[in-house]
């Protein structure tokens, strides 16, 4: 259902519905170009740095990324799906995408010794491999023993990869654990793990604001910054539903 909805208010989708409908209503001429006024209106907002930084630090605000020395240490690192875009045709091994940096991240928090398993969490459709198994591959080829990894491969969404990660981190007898995901992602998932019982240590990644200066103004629109809007959008999306459905306070 979150899916569903994300992509009815994604901002290319729901600028595309609504150029149909004016495609539709050309009968009535005020209201067709009214409603294409609207969709090309929004469809640049939503394509400006402008607009994209704006919602991206509304969620990234209350996650900023800490100092690996201040990091403290936990039972296990959890590194959510979301960092790959599964198998391609000519490599064998999975692609990955703009959230890769979970990867990254949960390297460096093990590499610093700050939890002795790494549980890799994220399934697939049923033809492609979980994506679970994915990033473990990236992950031994940076040098990480498989004995320290734990794949959970069957969760579709984060209410599941906090469901099914828990069946396997109480086999583990882990009680806290450094939650590794997107800083945006972070306001989700990190009550999810909370519910089923852990102490979670938010440690956030995959931050999407840049410092230094972008290569256009930050006023014209770029697909770039239509991507990110896009990822914001679809959080907080998902966040309500998530409550609507009671899975969050």
């Amino acid at each position: 259902m979150t899916k569903l909805l994300s992509l009815l208010v994604y901002p290319l989708s729901l600028s595309l519905l609504l150029v149909l409908l004016a495609i539709l209503l050309m009968r009535w001429r005020r209201i067709a170009l009214s409603l294409l006024i609207i969709a090309f209106g929004w469809l640049y907002i939503c394509s400006t740095a402008l607009f994209s930084d704006f919602l991206m630090a509304s969620l990234e605000d209350d996650y900023r990324p800490r100092a690996m020395s201040v990091i403290p240490a936990a039972d296990a690192i959890v590194v959510l799906g979301g960092a790959t875009r599964g198998d391609t045709h000519f490599s064998s091994l999975g692609d990955l995408n703009q959230q890769a940096d979970r990867i990254v991240h949960a390297l460096q928090l093990y590499r610093a010794g700050k939890a002795p398993l790494i549980l890799l969490s994220g399934g697939a459709d049923r033809d492609s491999r979980p994506e679970a198994e994915l990033m473990q591959e990236h992950l031994e080829l940076m040098g990480v023993s498989p004995r320290v990894l734990l794949r959970e491969r069957e969760s579709r969404d984060t209410r599941e990869n906090a469901l099914y990660s828990a069946i396997l981190l109480r086999g583990k007898d882990v009680r806290s654990i450094l939650l590794v995901t997107s800083g945006f992602h972070m306001r989700r998932a990190e009550p999810l793990f909370e519910a089923q019982g852990f102490r979670v240590i938010p440690a956030p990644t995959d931050f999407q604001r840049l410092v230094g200066k972008p290569a256009v103004p930050r006023w014209l629109p770029t697909a770039d910054d239509l991507v990110r809007t896009t990822y914001a959008i679809r959080e907080f999306v998902g966040y309500q539903v998530y409550r609507w459905r009671g899975w969050l306070a």
